[in-house]
């Protein structure tokens, strides 16, 4: 009896270490990075999202374009809805021939034909724009300069005035904004990032110590009764990190390799402890949901790569490489409705107004475009925009 207990009782501990490994490399968890851990500049080994998300095949409805910008700009890249306009700054990447230190205003959503063009006395890119509701001012970047200059504009008067101004800090060529309405915070496109905050009104002005994730590239917040919290994506980086607003601190990363995620990050607010956010991929036809309080992530599959989610009246849109934009009603993302624009229309920014849908082509052909009617086949756009183009 002894001598079968010492071959079994071994036998069966081997046994179950090998099924604990098993069970634990298939169900590994994300691995978060404690906002204590010193990393400075050197990034800490990561565990890695796994991708297992396939493209689904979903039927989409061609619909009809019925208004249309001239060509007066290209890529878009920070943009706001204010008071039923939309303001649309550019940054020069892809071939853009226009001077990107232009905001073009369109005034009517009816009209794309009217719109105003305000010119920013210096030069550079307005690579991202935040509104603040509560003091009626929107703010934007105006980077690629080596610097960090961050300029306000009156939605109704479009008197501009300067925030700050400073080459202490390099905020790099697509960095990214957001606010509260007492601090503008943001983290630049640089390796590794820097998280910066400021008064409204220009001062306090205050840099992390730290290191963060690299590239730095999306920017969203998420206000609570007892704190506030950061939400930024690193774009080309693959990462997505939740930050303390009061100290500037790491709260967690997560790494999607391969996502290259896009510069428009919607957040949805749940309750009292968090909510979601969502992160579109530019390489890979997936999309990413992240719950905040716990930092969990949940893929699911697009039908085509991304250039941005949106939320609009509790639907999230998807700006889909393909001439496509998708719609997931009541923010199930579980159930998805494809509308067909064009393959000649580069979607990239989406607005949603009056239950109409615009959109801005960044290549191909290029300015703003709307549909008013999303729910029902209508004639393909072809005809419409040779038509239009003449």
């Amino acid at each position: 009896m002894k001598k079968a207990l010492e071959i079994v009782v071994p036998f069966l501990f081997i046994t179950a270490i090998i099924i604990f490994l098993v069970a634990y490399t298939d169900h590994k968890p994300v691995q978060l990075i404690n906002s204590t851990t010193p990393y400075g500049p050197h990034m800490p080994e990561k565990k890695s999202v796994p991708y297992r998300a396939a493209a689904p095949k979903v039927p989409s409805t061609s619909v009809q374009i019925s208004e249309r910008s001239p060509e007066v700009f290209a890529y878009a890249h920070g943009s706001v809805i204010v008071d039923g306009k939309i303001f649309i700054g550019m940054a020069a990447s892809s071939g853009n021939s226009f001077a990107t230190n232009q905001l073009f205003v369109f005034t009517n959503p009816n009209n794309l034909k009217e719109f105003r063009i305000i010119s920013i006395p210096r030069k550079g890119d307005i690579g991202s724009m935040v509104y603040d509701e509560k003091h009626r001012a929107i703010y934007f970047t105006l980077s690629d300069r080596g610097s960090l200059d961050i300029y306000r504009i009156d939605p109704t008067t479009y008197f501009i005035s300067t925030v700050i101004s400073t080459t202490s800090i390099n905020i790099g060529q697509k960095p990214a904004i957001t606010t509260d309405g007492e601090y503008i915070y943001g983290i630049t496109y640089t390796n590794p990032a820097k998280i910066f905050k400021v008064g409204i009104y220009g001062t306090p002005f205050v840099v992390s110590e730290a290191g963060h994730i690299s590239n730095g590239h999306s920017a969203n917040i998420g206000i609570y009764s007892s704190s506030t919290e950061l939400y930024f994506g690193g774009g080309e980086a693959d990462l997505f990190e939740k930050v303390n607003a009061s100290d500037l601190s790491s709260l967690g990363i997560l790494n999607f390799p391969g996502c290259s995620m896009t510069d428009d990050m919607p957040f949805q607010r749940v309750n009292e402890n968090g909510g979601y956010v969502y992160l579109g991929c530019e390489k890979k036809p997936i999309a990413i949901r992240v719950k905040t309080d716990d930092m969990t992530a949940k893929e699911f599959a697009l039908p085509g790569k991304s250039f941005g989610l949106y939320i609009y009246d509790n639907d999230l849109y998807n700006a889909a490489q393909d001439g496509n934009y998708d719609i997931f009603k009541n923010m199930d993302i579980s159930s998805i409705k494809r509308y067909y624009v064009g393959q000649d229309i580069q979607l990239n920014e989406l607005f949603v107004l009056n239950n109409i849908v615009l959109f801005t082509g960044w290549w191909g052909i290029k300015g703003l475009f709307s549909v008013k009617s999303m729910d029902f086949a209508q004639n393909l756009i072809n005809n419409n925009l040779n038509t239009n183009s003449n």
